[in-house]
């Protein structure tokens, strides 16, 4: 018998545990109320974005994709390409993204929630 015909071993785990993902995983916790609210201002966020073109202000460029998609999913593809979404970690970015725009500018209320965390980080490496 050889190496490519033997069964796949499995190790420390029973032999009819069906392999998932960790998204799987995570899809049988329920939301908190938490994280219900946080969820409700985004989408209110996304609602009320203009039909017309606006900046969409993220805390990470991880996140311009994800809210690409979602305001595309919520709104259609015609807000989607009408609105800017951009990463500004830090409100220095922010100012200098905004500054001389004549877009409305909505920011994801994450954002604060970031910058705040981040600072308690530069505090703690600090001390």
């Amino acid at each position: 018998m050889l190496f490519q015909d033997a069964p796949p071993l499995r190790v420390g785990v029973s032999a009819d545990a069906r392999a998932r993902s960790a998204a799987e995983g995570n899809d049988e916790a329920k939301p908190t109320a938490a994280e219900k609210r946080r969820s409700g201002r985004t989408h209110r966020m996304i609602m009320s974005l203009p039909s017309d073109g606006a900046v969409v202000i993220v805390h990470s460029p991880s996140c311009v994709g994800i809210f690409r998609d979602t305001i595309a999913t919520m709104r259609g593809p015609e807000v989607a390409a009408c609105t800017r979404i951009v990463a500004a970690p830090s409100i220095a970015d922010e100012r200098a993204i905004t500054r001389r725009l004549s877009l409305p500018v909505f920011r994801d209320h994450f954002v604060d929630e970031q910058r705040e965390h981040a600072r308690a980080v530069m505090q703690a490496w600090r001390l």
